[in-house]
C-alpha cells in the first residue's frame, strides 16, 4: 500500500471535475473515470458518472436528435450507434488510421444515417454529445469539410483512381473503410 489514505470515490472525482469551468480542465478526470470502470469491468456504469460531469447535453438511445433518419433514433439501432461513433473516435484519437470526422459525416449522410441538411457546427455538436469528454469543436476541426460540399457527390461515386484524382481516391478509400464500421447498423432488423 502506497498510503494510508483510503480509495478514492468516483463520487468525489466526479464532483471535483463539475467544479472545472471548461471541458479541458474536466478530461483528465474523464479520462480517469473511463479507466477505472473499464479496468472493474463496469463500462455502463462508468458513462453515467462522465454524462454527469460533461459540459455538452449527453445524447442516449432514448434522446437521439431529430437529424438522425427515423430508423436510427430508438432502440437498438440508437444504441449500436452510439457504440459504433464512440469506437470511431478511439480509432480517430489513436492516429492509427488515417480517418477524421469528415469522412464519417460524409459516410454517414452517404449511408442515410444523418439527413444531408446537417451543417459541420451540428455535426460537432451532435458528435461531441455522443461521446462524454469530447470538447466542443473537436469534430469540425477534424478534416477537411470540403467533403461535404459536392452534396449530390457520394463516396460510392467518387472516382478510386489516384491518377485522375489522387485526393478523391485516397477519400474513397478511407470513407468505404469508416463504412465498414457501420454496416452492423444495416443488418440489424
Amino acid at each position: 500500500m502506497l498510503t494510508e489514505l483510503p480509495h478514492i470515490p468516483v463520487d468525489f472525482v466526479a464532483g471535483v471535475a463539475k467544479t472545472k469551468k471548461t471541458d479541458g480542465l474536466r478530461k483528465p478526470y474523464v479520462e480517469l473515470i473511463k479507466n477505472w470502470a473499464e479496468h472493474e469491468g463496469m463500462e455502463e456504469a462508468g458513462m453515467r458518472a462522465i454524462c454527469s460531469i460533461a459540459g455538452t447535453q449527453q445524447v442516449d438511445a432514448d434522446h437521439m436528435p431529430k437529424e438522425f433518419f427515423p430508423a436510427f433514433r430508438k432502440g437498438g439501432k440508437a444504441e449500436e450507434l452510439i457504440q459504433i461513433i464512440r469506437k470511431i473516435n478511439d480509432d480517430i484519437q489513436s492516429g492509427e488510421e488515417m480517418w477524421t470526422w469528415a469522412h464519417v459525416m460524409r459516410v454517414m449522410v452517404d449511408e442515410t444515417i444523418i439527413m444531408p441538411s446537417v451543417t459541420v457546427n451540428r455535426f460537432d455538436t451532435i458528435i461531441c454529445s455522443m461521446i462524454p469528454g469530447k470538447g466542443k469543436d473537436t469534430v469540425r476541426k477534424n478534416g477537411d469539410f470540403r467533403i461535404m460540399s459536392d452534396i449530390k457527390k457520394t463516396y460510392q461515386t467518387m472516382t478510386s483512381q489516384s491518377y485522375l484524382d489522387p485526393v478523391e481516391a485516397s477519400n474513397k478509400e478511407i470513407c468505404q473503410q469508416v463504412a465498414k464500421r457501420f454496416m452492423p447498423l444495416k443488418v440489424m432488423s
